[in-house]
């Protein structure tokens, strides 16, 4: 009987305070979608001339609200200024290429997100925001260009198992450089195409990413955390 008290009293001080428990805190996956092209030959019409898109993701967790995500991705944008013939453009132009997308972005997530049966203020489902700096890298007429620029979305994830994550998301990436959408010839018709000038805030390049990912919870951690954890 003396034994079955003390098992009851240390069970309920290990109730009451805090005890080790295994926590994730990142994930890892794969995002695939498309991608398509704003600026001078396009900037009206989002998801126009769409192309295949995909990556690899690294999410790493600061808080239940907060996350920093790793990014690389690979896609295709194009334009033609006569896919819009309202717009009187001095010199038709167009353009295709190929580019590479590193990220660096900070995640916020509107509801605290996870499984549990005892916290009720967690979700398996969220909305989110993000925000962060990013590289392109892409090939233009003089040879191979990297251009920082500063991409902001918003995105809603599911976490479908203890583990298993899935979600969509959409970016846009504003371009410091301008050169973007130039040709093969580097004529550069679409770099400043009316002769207003060249502006940081208005002539830059756009590009935009809509993706669907899964992800997969890792790096189990041992902290501290409470019962309905």
């Amino acid at each position: 009987m003396r034994l079955f008290k003390r098992y009851i009293l240390v069970l309920l001080i290990g109730m009451l305070s805090h005890s080790l428990s295994a926590q994730y805190v990142g994930e890892v996956g794969v995002m695939g979608g498309v991608s398509y092209y704003n600026g001078d030959a396009n900037s009206t019409t989002p998801f126009f001339e769409n192309h295949p898109y995909g990556g690899l993701l690294l999410r790493l967790k600061m808080s239940s609200h907060w996350l920093c995500k790793f990014d690389v991705s690979y896609g295709s944008v194009s334009g033609d200024t006569e896919n819009f013939p309202e717009v009187q453009f001095p010199h038709p132009a167009s353009f295709e290429h190929s580019f590479w997308n590193v990220g660096c972005q900070f995640e916020l997530n509107f509801f605290k997100y996870g499984m549990s049966r005892w916290d009720k203020e967690v979700k398996r489902h969220t909305p989110y925001i993000t925000a962060g700096p990013s590289l392109a890298v892409y090939q233009a007429w003089n040879g191979n260009r990297v251009s920082p620029g500063l991409a902001f979305g918003v995105g809603y994830k599911v976490k479908l198992a203890p583990r298993l994550n899935m979600g969509v998301e959409w970016n846009m990436h504003k371009l410091i450089h301008d050169d973007f959408d130039d040709d093969e010839f580097g004529n550069g018709y679409l770099t400043d195409p009316f002769q207003m000038g060249h502006s940081h805030v208005k002539n830059n390049d756009w590009y935009s990413c809509a993706v669907v990912f899964f992800t997969l919870d890792i790096f189990k951690r041992r902290g501290v955390c409470r019962l309905y954890d």
